[in-house]
């Protein structure tokens, strides 16, 4: 018997069992849906914290307190909080140093970061930013509405930028950006006037820059438990080619290692660097993601197994004819696994699509990212053959053990 005749002989026997046939591929559907799904959404994710840390600049190189730890030892925590101002190792000097470096660096500044609590009289919980008048050139720093004479390079003690969500949160929400100037803010127990509001940027998974508010590194050192210093938590610096930033890094090390020893050390990253950093979580997320989707796929693969099982016993009758008229024990395990692998073949067929649908919902109606590569269609696709192959391997096997003349007496 040929593949035709094998393929056509398979169809026949799904559509006399219609239903049963329609349950099986169900389970199918669900399953490599499933796959499409969880893929598309772990790489939604990676694809956006990567493209979101890359997108605070390709040029910017961070010089950072303490001891250099291996990207795969890192935890996450480690990306994303600060270490105590009190304890760190850098100062606004380190900026300056950086700032010699003239034919690589744009510019430099020393930056302090943290969460704080803002009233006025609402409260909210922001990222209070500061850094010295090269701030406004290493982050890109843009305002919708600036009080008349007032930059950041030469604002005073207690002036502030406020983002779009603070000022929608603290103020009036309708209100326009220029009627916020000149308002009141509390952060710890200091007041900030309002000087500018900066322009709305996109949110990320990572932080949110519409929640930041931008002050001095003099203010900033009087909140957070360093007054009379000039430490600060990190140094940001701009280069000024995005193309020569290994080499920019590469010089503000050599160049820092001369004023700092082993009581104050140090190290150097970029944004590929912090990316590297993230690999740890992206491989747990990875396994995580495949770990569901077989679980998903094992259950179809149960399903379809019972059903070829069911199968084999109802057609003892038909096996026992065909072994009699001389079919070989490879026919019918051809005939079996190929209505196996048929059922889970339709169900990858229409799961693929239904899974790539329900991914571009997510992406487009919900917070979470969804990306639907072409690999993951490959992998869901021949995860589906699998499945028909390992669900049909027993019930074919079975039914090439057949006792003819058992078989012949079975109603």
């Amino acid at each position: 018997m040929n593949l035709s005749e094998l393929l056509r002989t398979a169809l026949h026997s799904l559509r006399i069992n219609i239903i049963r046939s329609t349950l099986a591929i169900l389970g199918v559907v669900v399953g490599v849906g499933a796959v499409i799904v969880l893929i598309s959404m772990g790489q939604g994710v990676k694809t956006q914290i990567s493209d979101q840390v890359r997108g605070m600049g390709t040029d910017l190189v961070i010089v950072r307190p303490g001891k250099e730890i291996a990207p795969e030892d890192q935890e996450i925590s480690a990306q994303t909080s600060s270490m105590a101002l009190a304890a760190s190792t850098l100062s606004e000097k380190d900026a300056g140093t950086a700032r010699e470096e003239k034919e690589l660096v744009l510019a430099a500044t020393g930056v302090i970061e943290q969460q704080a609590r803002v009233e006025s009289p609402k409260a909210m919980a922001v990222r209070v930013v500061a850094g010295d008048p090269d701030l406004g050139k290493v982050r890109d720093l843009e305002y919708t509405a600036v009080d008349k004479g007032w930059t950041h390079e030469g604002g005073a003690r207690g002036d502030c930028a406020i983002g779009q969500a603070v000022k929608s949160a603290l103020f009036e929400e309708k209100a326009g950006d220029r009627e916020a100037i000149g308002k009141k803010l509390v952060i710890g127990n200091r007041e900030f006037t309002v000087k500018a509001v900066m322009v709305p940027r996109e949110k990320s998974l990572i932080a949110d820059p519409n929640r930041q508010v931008v002050i001095g590194l003099e203010d900033a050192r009087d909140l957070f438990g360093a007054p009379g210093t000039d430490r600060v938590l990190e140094v940001h610096v701009k280069a000024r080619e995005a193309s020569k930033v290994k080499e920019t890094k590469a010089a503000l090390k050599a160049r820092l290692e001369k004023v700092h020893d082993e009581s104050t050390p140090f190290y150097v990253s970029t944004q590929d660097d912090l990316v590297a950093s993230f690999d740890k979580i992206f491989s747990i997320l990875t396994a995580l993601v495949f770990g569901v989707a077989l679980v998903s796929l094992s259950e179809s693969a149960i399903g379809v197994s019972n059903i070829m099982y069911i199968a084999v016993r109802e057609r003892t009758r038909e096996i026992g004819v065909r072994l009699a008229q001389g079919a070989s024990t490879r026919a019918i395990l051809m005939q079996f696994l190929l209505e196996s692998v048929t059922l889970c073949v339709i169900g990858a067929a229409v799961g693929i699509p239904l899974g790539y649908g329900v991914s571009f919902l997510i992406n487009r109606y919900s917070v979470l990212p969804a990306l639907t590569p072409l690999w993951s269609v490959l992998v869901a696709l021949t995860a589906g053959v699998v499945v028909g192959v390992a669900a049909g391997v027993y019930p074919a096997w079975k039914a090439t053990k057949s006792d003819i003349a058992e078989v012949l007496r079975a109603e």
